[in-house]
């Protein structure tokens, strides 16, 4: 219970969260503080005429975009104080948030004692902060920390790992049909926000990302077996022979049947276009693993 001279603590709240939680974090505060929510994670809309006695940023698994917000809002509002509440957390974690000006590091989920230590310490803070001592003044910090490499090396693993799965099976089932809501099932996602993992992982679409698939098996039948065009389509994902005749142009320039004449007369394989091989470049990048040849892998259908 709070002391009725007590000053209520006002907190600006920021959820910064990736997955939803039925946890209701600010609310296990409203008894003790006044809670503002930011209406999203932009700064625009930081509105200081609230006049928070704290700035509280919510994590589960903070990456790098949301640990620079923490140091944008440091640099945008230096004179209020920043908690930090995090589900991932590490020591060296803790250690980054504190050298980039966090006032206070809380794990969650929060128990009863460690959060009765924080208001106790919180009501302080209130009363220093609108009740200053006289004759000195605290100059704002300025810090430029670099991100824990802990954050900086997996945040591309850990956007990868959701869509394991659905590689795998793109890998083992691309010459069937595939759709994207029910890969989107598979990683427990959202159609829309599946779309955009997996194009911020891998560079290019799922729908894109399947077709290159099939013309890279399509190209390695092509050369290396005897099998007629038709049933090669089919064997690659194709329903219609027409359409992957066509599609197979589009990515390669040749017919497929030019392609496995040329190939077969000149005993040569088909150079690789200049913008297929700039593409394949960045997916190595974009997954820091070895991968296969993909002849023509992103090279866009229109």
């Amino acid at each position: 219970m709070m002391n009725a001279c007590s000053p209520i603590p006002h907190l600006l709240w920021f959820d910064l969260t990736q997955e939803d939680s039925s946890d209701d974090i600010p609310g296990q505060f409203a008894d003790s503080c006044r809670i503002s929510r930011a209406p999203g994670v932009s700064l625009t809309g930081l509105d200081l005429r609230l006049r928070p006695d704290m700035i509280c940023l919510q994590y589960d698994s903070p990456d790098a975009l949301g640990l620079n917000r923490l140091l944008a809002i440091k640099r945008q509002a230096p004179s209020v104080p920043v908690t930090m509440l995090t589900v991932q957390h590490s020591e060296e974690l803790a250690i980054w948030a504190f050298r980039s000006g966090a006032w206070d590091y809380l794990v969650l989920p929060l128990a009863n004692a460690e959060r009765q230590r924080y208001l106790r310490a919180l009501r302080q803070l209130c009363e220093l902060r609108r009740n200053p001592p006289s004759g000195r003044q605290k100059r704002p910090l300025e810090r430029s920390q670099e991100l824990p490499e802990s954050v900086r090396l997996t945040a591309r693993a850990q956007k990868q790992q959701p869509l394991e799965r659905v590689m795998q099976h793109i890998q083992q089932h691309f010459h069937e049909p595939l759709d994207q809501k029910s890969m989107a099932d598979l990683c427990n996602m959202t159609p829309i926000r599946f779309s955009r993992a997996f194009k911020d992982v891998y560079g290019v679409g799922f729908l894109e990302f399947v077709q290159s698939k099939r013309m890279e098996h399509a190209h390695d039948l092509l050369l290396n077996s005897q099998m007629p065009v038709s049933s090669i389509a089919y064997a690659s994902g194709f329903k219609d022979p027409s359409y992957f005749t066509r599609a197979f142009r589009q990515h390669y320039g040749l017919s497929p049947s030019e392609f496995r004449s040329r190939n077969s007369i000149a005993g040569l394989k088909l150079p690789v276009l200049p913008k297929t091989r700039e593409a394949e470049r960045g997916w190595s990048e974009r997954l820091a693993l070895p991968i296969l040849d993909m002849t023509g892998l992103a090279l866009p259908i229109e």
